[in-house]
């Protein structure tokens, strides 16, 4: 009787957290599409303001203020083509590749300053130097140092990207609480076992914030680059149409860069959730 009744109750146990946790699914997918139907509402009211301004101020200029219409009829042609896919691809491999190495030195960089009191202090003057130095004053060295090949551009994202994920990194991993060191210690894990699995852990939500941000900036460095010469990219093209006096392929751009941003933002969050399910955006 015993036996039947503790296998009754984990049964109703197993049923109670299947049914939770179906609700909890049905809840977040509902969620999903609630706030994508509200993006999309958003994004179609923008671009129904943005139509109607040449009507309600007549004496604004079509010419440097084209509607959606005119630049959506620009833009299709320009698919079609191949253009701008090819942009695409072309500033997303030198932002991609810029990002990655300044993941890589960011946080190298800020766990072996955070965690060396004589690197913190030897390279506390270059760093936080170099920090306030804005990305944009280091184009004209970039070029006479690497060309206007790609080394230049893909230079001067990471040079972007590394300061806020090193930063980020080396705050995340200086101000680990010391209960989870000493209790590490006490269990006997050394120095690589307590920097992967207690200090870089603890330490993640500042580094992937640093990482997100970084992102961001990847893009905003990554133009510049692109606009001290380059012969393909987003920014190019926008470049190109300022030469021609078209508006049209300038906006273009802009929202080219706008929707890259924000589809790299939604996948990082979204990576972030499946790799690290504890950590909330």
């Amino acid at each position: 009787m015993a036996v039947d009744t503790s296998s009754a109750e984990t049964a109703h146990r197993v049923e109670l957290e299947t049914a939770f946790l179906d609700g909890r699914h049905r809840a977040r997918r509902r969620l999903f599409f609630v706030r994508a139907g509200l993006n999309l509402c958003g994004v179609a009211l923008f671009l129904l303001a943005w139509e109607s301004v040449p009507w309600l101020f007549p004496s604004i200029n079509r010419v440097l203020f084209p509607t959606p219409s005119v630049v959506f009829a620009t833009f299709w042609p320009m698919l079609i083509s191949g253009e701008i896919p090819t942009n695409i691809s072309v500033s997303v491999r030198r932002a991609a590749t810029g990002f990655l190495l300044a993941t890589v030195l960011g946080i190298a960089a800020g766990v072996f300053t955070a965690r060396s009191r004589l690197t913190e202090y030897l390279t506390e003057p270059l760093l936080h130097g170099f920090r306030s130095v804005p990305v944009i004053a280091l184009v004209p060295l970039s070029v006479l140092w690497f060309g206007i090949g790609e080394g230049a551009k893909v230079a001067l994202v990471a040079t972007g990207a590394f300061f806020p994920i090193w930063i980020a990194t080396f705050i995340g991993v200086r101000d680990v609480n010391l209960v989870y060191l000493r209790s590490a210690a006490c269990l006997g894990a050394g120095r690589l076992a307590t920097m992967f699995l207690v200090v870089l852990p603890a330490a993640l939500p500042l580094i992937l914030a640093g990482l997100r941000q970084a992102m961001a900036i990847s893009l905003i460095v990554l133009v510049a680059a692109e606009l001290s010469g380059a012969t393909s990219g987003v920014a190019y093209m926008m470049s190109m149409g300022h030469q021609l006096f078209r508006v049209d392929i300038m906006f273009i751009g802009l929202m080219l860069l706008g929707t890259l941003g924000f589809a790299f933002d939604r996948l990082f969050v979204w990576l972030t959730r499946r790799l690290f399910p504890w950590y909330v955006n």
